[in-house]
C-alpha cells in the first residue's frame, strides 16, 4: 500500500507538469518563401506555361547541418542558440529551392522555373545547383548572412545550349535586420538576402 504522503507528492508533481504545459505559448512559425507566396506548396511558376519559352530547374540545395533544424538557430554573443519557440514551417533545405524558384520566376518572365523535386516535363534547358555555406541569423549584430556557391548548368551538356559558362560562382551578402533581433525581423532579412541572390542568378542567365 502506497503511503498517502507519496500519493500526494505524485499528484502535486503531475499537476505542476500539466500547468507548465498549459502555460507554454504556442510556437511562432517562419518561412523564407517570398511573403506573397506564404504558405506555399510545391515549386512552380505563377504565370501561364504557354507564356514561357525556356525552362530552368532549381535543384536540391544543401545547407549546413547546424541550421537545418525545425527551430531557428540564432547566433548570439556567446554562441549559437536554438530557439525552440520559433519554428520553421518546414526544413530549410526544403524551403530554399521553392523560394528561389518563385523569386526567379518573377525575374525571368520568359522562363518556366520549377523547384526540386518537381520536374518540367522533360530535361530542363538549365539546372541551378547550389551549396549554401552560410545561412546565419545573428542577434548581435541583428543581421542575416547568406553565402552560396552556385552553378548554372545546361540541363543536357550535349545539347549545345548557349548561355553562361557552367563555372561555380560565389554569392556572399549580409543584410541588416531592420526590426532588431526579433526572430521575424531576422527571417525577413534572410528573405531579402535570398532576393539579392535571385537578382544575381537572373542577371547571369541573361534575363
Amino acid at each position: 500500500m502506497t503511503p498517502r504522503p507519496l500519493l500526494a507528492a505524485g499528484a502535486l508533481a503531475a499537476a505542476l507538469l500539466l500547468a507548465g504545459c498549459a502555460g507554454s505559448p504556442p510556437p511562432s512559425w517562419h518561412s523564407v518563401l517570398p511573403a506573397d507566396a506564404q504558405p506555399a506548396a510545391g515549386g512552380a511558376t505563377p504565370a501561364p506555361a504557354a507564356a514561357r519559352v525556356a525552362t530552368l530547374q532549381v535543384g536540391r540545395i544543401s545547407v549546413p547541418d547546424a541550421v537545418d533544424r525545425s527551430s531557428l538557430v540564432v547566433a548570439t554573443g556567446t554562441g549559437l542558440t536554438v530557439q525552440e519557440g520559433q519554428r520553421w514551417i518546414e526544413p530549410v533545405k526544403a524551403q530554399l529551392p521553392r523560394a528561389l524558384a518563385l523569386l526567379l520566376s518573377d525575374r525571368m518572365p520568359g522562363t518556366a522555373v520549377t523547384a526540386w523535386p518537381a520536374g518540367v516535363g522533360g530535361t530542363p534547358q538549365w539546372r541551378l545547383v547550389a551549396d549554401v555555406q552560410r545561412f546565419d541569423l545573428s542577434a548581435a549584430p541583428a543581421q542575416a548572412r547568406l553565402r552560396v556557391v552556385w552553378t548554372l548548368r545546361p540541363g543536357d551538356p550535349n545539347a549545345g545550349v548557349a548561355g553562361p559558362a557552367a563555372t561555380p560562382q560565389v554569392f556572399d551578402v549580409t543584410v541588416p535586420a531592420t526590426g532588431g533581433d526579433d526572430p521575424a525581423a531576422l527571417v525577413a532579412a534572410m528573405r531579402a538576402a535570398l532576393a539579392r541572390w535571385a537578382d544575381v542568378v537572373a542577371r547571369a542567365s541573361g534575363s
